[in-house]
């Protein structure tokens, strides 16, 4: 019991330290419980007195702290599955995701950060947090206080540094005074030969930790030491949703940005929506409350659809949702900007494995029903632009008396002028319109199934995109079907914008769940109609061979290339490029896509197509060779320190215990045991036994140097350092270079504590 309770009151200061550090990496600071769970587990593994029992109890804290930490199981209950090793095989799976989610996430976010919304970086701290304080528990019960600083410096000095100015000097004080109670509660009373240097390496490596930390700059760059970039390259897929006419350009295979359980397939996921038509192009406008006139059953419960969302490789700060999204509740409370009812957003890119609940609402009117709704709007859709169609130019609302000839007359403007024969066709496509509905099913179908309209992922460029793709080149990508239609329906008087997200996804059968990809992509229109509030519209063709996508009112999308399906069976949609509405830019708001989670820089301008990678894929095997030289070269140079240390001496006798100290320090490096109390024969008669040389002479003038007359002493001092060189040359001539290698680092004899003055009269050189 007095051991443990040394063990556990040693400890203890280190721990808080360890724990204090890799807090400090959060901001706001979660519950305790789960930290002071995780050090008492560490204390626990580390109370046995035998060492096979806290090998057990090692095990079991791990086992129980990936509960706490990480919320994984690894203790093998499903025994009915012994092919997944009765369910380890997921336990660890799921470990694995969480923990490569937490790495990927350290290298594109700002520290202190929010646990709330990193969720797989604060379990990856709590675990750090674990094994640290474990490693230094248990080797202060196995009375290793060396090892016990080592760890406790390096657990509680590597998230200093990540974090930079902040206490640095406080940071490194604590670790240093956690570093000396561990060396001066578990040290004995002999001060053993590496206690010394291993103090003065921890207090000097404090003292570093705490400056690097309070300077302005941090000690090292670390996010540039990201080894998961080495591995696996590029994740994450950034998008910029304002509309762009250039062309798409796609590279490597898909990769999937969201996966979704839902109860209904995720036919349409809306990000956001593009309300404004500005410089020949729609864009994302201000947030408006028009955006969410929706009517008042869509705000009920029971009749909206759930859908739990992950986050897989989205750099994207929008948090998407099935159209139409009501209300989003993020996973373990983090805080949400909501730009307006339906319209949610993170103050940062959504984190790899960032979870999220969206509630939708999905109404499903027949044709009758909508042709039965007037257009009867209200004044908001009006006064917050959702009839724009210029500069300052508002359309006249759908049934307006002579609308027609009056919207043409204001579209004789200069700066509006060439949009005019857009204008002419939606009036010729509607003009037997009655109703709002009508109109905007004549426009569909027109894209749909007129045959003039083919998908291209490289349309001709125009200087109006839009009214080009419409009147001559009848070729484009959903970025001009759902923009054209949209600018044709508000020249119509009919509210519409052009939603942009995913159409659809993938159903995996094991999982439960759609996965989404990037190539997913898409844009689609959304009208408003009273009694029913905004309803999506998909004029842009399928792709043949895939399942026509669910649209409003029954209407199939079919007819040609460019789009996605959802399909509950497992069925292959078009996700080989075509449908995707939006280039994969460089850039997500400017930032490389290759990099936006990797610590990269703005670039100027985004520009088209996928980057590899990084072209500093070499410097962290470049670092982490520098550090394996580094730690080779100061065990060498600290060998080579002592050994200068004792040669340094004058008097005869203190050489020939320097000369002993030299022999038994090389014996005990080859692996060959000397006693500590050997005397000089006893040493002379080991070399002879392990290596056949005859240690005689070195053996007979050490002994003269350290008790024969004192005015023969000096000369057979320099006798024996002559003779210890040629017998220790010979000696390493017998050995390989993989010994000579060992003997060179090992750490035997720097540990090994010889006592100069132990050394008893030896009355041979074989005694």
């Amino acid at each position: 019991m007095r051991s443990a309770a040394r063990t556990i009151a040693v400890s203890a200061p280190a721990l808080i330290v360890v724990a204090v550090a890799w807090l400090r990496l959060e901001q706001p600071v979660g519950s305790l419980w789960p930290v002071l769970a995780l050090l008492a587990l560490a204390l626990a593994a580390a109370v046995p007195t035998h060492r096979w029992l806290r090998a057990v109890g090692a095990v079991a804290a791990t086992v129980l702290a990936a509960r706490v930490a990480v919320g994984v199981d690894l203790v093998p209950w499903r025994l009915n599955r012994p092919g997944s090793g009765f369910g380890l095989a997921d336990s660890f799976s799921t470990l694995g995701t969480q923990f490569g989610n937490g790495f990927s996430d350290f290298y594109g976010t700002h520290l202190p950060f929010d646990p709330r919304v990193h969720v797989a970086m604060h379990d990856l701290v709590l675990s750090g947090l674990f094994l640290f304080a474990l490693g230094v528990t248990l080797f202060a019960a196995a009375r290793k206080p060396v090892a016990s600083a080592l760890m406790l410096l390096v657990g509680a000095g590597w998230p200093a540094t990540l974090l930079g100015p902040s206490r640095g000097i406080a940071m490194g004080a604590a670790i240093l005074g956690g570093a000396l109670v561990l060396l001066g509660g578990l040290g004995s009373r002999r001060v053993p030969a590496l206690a010394i240097p291993a103090a003065v390496v921890v207090a000097v490596a404090a003292i570093a930790v705490g400056s690097a930390t309070a300077a302005r700059h941090g000690l090292v760059h670390w996010q540039s030491w990201n080894l998961a970039h080495v591995a696996i390259g590029p994740s994450d897929v950034g998008f910029v949703w304002n509309a762009q006419y250039g062309g798409l350009k796609f590279s490597g295979r898909p990769i999937n940005v969201l996966q979704v359980v839902s109860d209904r397939p995720p036919t349409y996921l809306r990000a956001t929506v593009l309300d404004d038509f500005r410089d020949d192009a729609w864009a994302i406008g201000l947030p408006r409350p028009a955006d969410s006139l929706e009517p008042a059953a869509a705000h009920r419960p029971g009749n909206q659809t759930r859908q739990s969302v992950t986050a897989i490789a989205l750099a994207d700060t929008h948090l998407v949702g099935g159209s139409i999204p009501m209300r989003f509740e993020a996973a373990d409370g983090a805080p949400l900007v909501r730009l307006q009812p339906g319209f949610a957003a993170l103050n940062q890119n959504l984190p790899q494995g960032f979870r999220y609940t969206v509630w939708s609402y999905a109404p499903h009117p027949t044709p009758a029903a909508l042709r039965r709704s007037p257009p009867d709007y209200p004044t908001a859709l009006e006064d917050e632009g959702l009839l724009t169609v210029g500069e300052n130019l508002t359309a006249l609302p759908f049934g307006f008396p002579n609308r027609g000839t009056v919207m043409l007359g204001l579209l004789s403007r200069p700066d509006i002028f060439g949009y005019v024969p857009l204008a002419r066709l939606a009036e010729r496509l509607a003009r037997d319109a009655r109703t709002p509905y009508d109109a905007v099913e004549k426009l569909q179908q027109w894209f749909l199934s007129s045959g003039t309209f083919h998908y291209s992922n490289h349309p001709p460029v125009t200087s109006l995109p839009l009214v080009g793709f419409v009147t001559k080149t009848h070729a484009g990508y959903c970025q001009h079907f759902a923009g054209a239609m949209a600018l044709m329906l508000r020249y119509l008087g009919i509210p519409a914008r052009v939603a942009v997200g995913f159409a659809g996804g993938i159903y995996d059968p094991a999982q439960h769940l759609w996965n989404v990809s990037d190539r997913e992509a898409h844009a689609w229109v959304e009208v408003w109609f009273k009694g029913y509030g905004w309803l999506p519209f998909d004029p842009t063709p399928a792709a043949p061979g895939a399942a026509p996508r669910e649209t409003q009112a029954g209407l199939p999308v079919d007819g040609g290339p460019g789009s996605t399906s959802s399909r509950a069976d497992g069925g292959t949609p078009a996700a080989q490029g075509a449908s995707a509405f939006e280039q994969k830019l460089k850039g997500n708001n400017g930032f490389d896509s290759s990099r936006n989670r990797r610590g990269g820089s703005p670039s100027p301008a985004p520009s088209l197509g996928a980057d590899s990678g990084n072209t500093d894929r070499g410097r962290p095997i470049l670092l982490l060779l520098a550090g394996l030289a580094a730690v080779l070269g100061g065990i060498v140079l600290a060998k080579v320190g002592f050994r200068l240390t004792r040669g340094a001496r004058r008097d005869p006798r203190g050489v020939a215990s320097a000369c002993r100290q030299e022999l038994a320090s090389f014996l005990v490096d080859q692996r060959i045991e000397a006693p500590r109390s050997a005397t000089l024969g006893e040493l002379g008669a080991i070399v002879k036994r392990e290596f056949g040389i005859d240690p005689e002479a070195f053996v007979a003038a050490a002994t003269a140097a350290r008790f024969g007359p004192s005015d023969g002493a000096a000369a057979s001092a320099l006798a024996a350092k002559r003779e210890l060189r040629a017998l220790l040359e010979i000696a390493r001539r017998s050995l390989t270079w993989g010994d000579r290698a060992r003997g060179l680092l090992s750490l035997r004899s720097l540990a090994r504590s010889v006592p100069v003055d132990a050394a008893a009269p030896a009355g041979s050189p074989a005694s």
